[in-house]
C-alpha cells in the first residue's frame, strides 16, 4: 500500500497526542483540529478510529490531484496571488473572468487573446449577468473602434 497525505477534521472529545510512523505528532486540544499525516488507508482507518475511541468526532479525506488540476491549483493560486496583473479592476468580479486562460477572459476582449470557444460564449449571452458583464467591459470599447 502507498502512503498518502490524510487530512483529519477533528472536533471534540479528549484531547490527545499521537503520531504516526515517521510523521509528526498530531495534536489535538479537544476544540477543533486540522490534523494531517502521510499515512497507508489502513493506518489513516486506525487513526480515525483511535480519535473516535476518544469520543472526536472526525472527517478524513485523502486529497488528491491530477496533474491538470495541479496545473489549474498553481494557474489560479499565480492568478490569485502572483505578479500577474489583471487587465481591469473589475475582471475578478465578471462573470467571463476565467484565471485559466492566458487572456483571463471568456469572451476574449483582454489582453487581444482568444477566451472560449464560439459555441460557449454564445451559450454564456444567454445569461443576464453575462450579457451585462460584456457591454460594460472597457476593452469592448477598444476593440469595437
Amino acid at each position: 500500500m502507498s502512503r498518502k497525505l490524510w487530512i483529519f477534521r477533528v472536533t471534540g472529545g479528549d484531547s490527545f497526542r499521537m503520531q504516526t510512523k515517521g510523521n509528526p505528532v498530531m495534536h489535538h486540544d479537544g476544540d477543533i483540529s486540522l490534523l494531517r499525516t502521510l499515512c497507508t488507508a489502513q493506518e489513516a482507518d486506525e487513526v480515525v478510529a483511535e480519535m473516535r475511541r476518544r469520543g472526536c468526532t472526525v472527517l478524513s479525506n485523502c486529497p488528491m490531484e491530477t496533474p491538470e488540476q495541479n496545473a489549474e491549483r498553481k494557474n489560479i493560486m499565480q492568478v490569485l496571488g502572483g505578479d500577474r496583473n489583471f487587465p481591469s479592476p473589475r475582471c475578478p468580479e465578471c462573470a467571463w473572468f476565467d484565471p485559466h486562460l492566458d487572456s483571463l477572459c471568456g469572451a476574449g476582449l483582454a489582453f487581444g487573446k482568444p477566451g472560449w470557444d464560439d459555441d460557449a460564449v454564445t451559450g454564456s449571452m444567454s445569461n443576464v449577468k453575462f450579457q451585462e458583464d460584456f457591454k460594460a467591459c472597457p476593452f469592448r470599447e477598444e476593440q469595437t473602434q
